[in-house]
C-alpha cells in the first residue's frame, strides 16, 4: 500500500471469497457504484417522462424554461419516489439484482443463507439508502428551495457515508445491507 493512504483503502476492491457456494466474492464498492450508475440512468428517464406528464397536467403554461407549479412539483416527488420504491424492491427481492447489478454479474442475497430476499428486506433496504433524498425532494415542494438543499446535503452526506461503511465492511456489508440482513456477492469469471 502507498504511503499517505488510509488503511481502509485497502478493502474497496478486496476480493474475499463468500462463505457458500464456490464462486462467489463480495461485491467491491466499484462494481456497485457503477451498478447503482446504471440503475441511475434508466430512472433518471422514468423520472424525467413523469416529470413531463405531471407537469403537462398540473404543471404552468408559462413556457418549457419556467418554474413548476407546486402541485407538479409534488407529484413528480411522489410519483418518482414511488418509481424509485417499486423498481428497487421489485428487482431485489423478486430478480435477486437490479438492471445494474445484472449487468455485472452481481446479486442480493440473504446474510445468513444466500437465499433471495423478502419485500420487507428490500423495503428497509431502499428506506436506508434512498430515503433521505427522496425526503428531500418533499422538501423542497412542501417547504422551499432553501431548506431542501440543506435536505439534499444531508442525504449526500448519509449516501456518502453509507458508502464508507460498505467500503470497510469484510463482508461488503454497508450500514443499510446490515439493517436489511442482505448481502451483494458477485460471480468470478472462470477462465476458459
Amino acid at each position: 500500500m502507498s504511503q499517505g493512504m488510509p488503511a481502509w483503502t485497502a478493502a474497496i476492491m478486496d476480493k474475499t471469497p463468500v462463505a457458500g457456494p464456490a464462486g462467489y466474492f463480495y461485491a467491491d464498492l466499484p462494481n456497485r457504484i457503477i451498478a447503482l450508475i446504471i440503475d441511475g440512468i434508466a430512472l433518471g428517464i422514468v423520472g424525467f417522462i413523469l416529470a413531463i406528464i405531471s407537469r403537462m397536467i398540473f404543471g404552468a403554461n408559462a413556457g418549457p424554461f419556467s418554474f413548476d407549479t407546486t402541485t407538479s412539483l409534488i407529484v413528480t416527488a411522489i410519483l418518482s419516489g414511488a418509481a424509485s420504491a417499486a423498481y428497487f424492491i421489485y428487482m431485489w427481492s423478486m430478480m435477486r439484482g437490479t438492471i445494474g447489478m445484472r449487468v455485472l454479474g452481481m446479486q442480493i442475497g440473504d446474510q445468513t443463507d444466500g437465499h433471495t430476499i423478502n419485500y420487507m428486506q428490500a423495503a428497509y433496504r431502499w428506506a436506508f439508502m434512498w430515503g433521505p433524498y427522496y425526503a428531500a425532494l418533499l422538501i423542497v415542494a412542501f417547504v422551499s428551495l432553501t431548506l431542501g438543499a440543506l435536505a439534499y446535503l444531508v442525504a449526500l452526506a448519509w449516501f456518502i457515508y453509507l458508502l464508507y461503511t460498505t467500503a470497510i465492511s469484510p463482508t461488503k456489508q454497508g450500514l443499510h445491507d446490515k439493517y436489511a440482513k442482505t448481502m451483494i456477492v458477485k460471480a468470478a469469471r472462470g477462465v476458459a
